[in-house]
């Protein structure tokens, strides 16, 4: 189920990806497009929340930010993993990281490599499981 529900994020994140950038190809066309789509249940219906740790600055004089505090965690989806990746306009990823297995309704997600604080632009938080 884990990768089943980690497929279909990525295969929309690509998808996003895509459609993003086919405004500039410009003179590709295609005649064959194939798709499928299936219903994903959420252990978590009525959305969480997303609070970013305090901006530090590195040793380069940027802004950073270490972690972000994801709460309002239904009970359903304790024991599963929880993954935030954020990204920049234009959906590049610029931290990442992961708590795995959900202990509470509030989990604290350690990114990675610090995020570029000015970069952040979008948060994609999954629970799979």
């Amino acid at each position: 189920m884990r990768k089943k529900v980690l497929a279909v994020v990525l295969a929309v994140l690509a998808f996003s990806l895509i459609a993003a950038s086919a405004a500039s190809l410009g003179g590709i066309t295609t005649s064959d497009v194939g798709a499928d789509a299936t219903f994903v249940g959420s252990c978590d219906t009525d959305g969480v929340d997303a609070v970013f740790a305090d901006p530090t600055v590195d040793a380069s004089g940027r802004y950073v930010v270490a972690s972000v505090t994801i709460s309002g965690i239904h009970a359903d989806c304790l024991g599963q993993r929880l993954a935030v990746d954020v990204t920049d306009a234009a959906l590049t990823s610029v931290g990442s990281g992961s708590v795995d297995p959900i202990a509470s309704s509030s989990e604290v997600v350690t990114f990675a490599a610090p995020a570029d604080a000015e970069a952040i632009a979008r948060i994609a938080v999954a629970i799979s499981g």
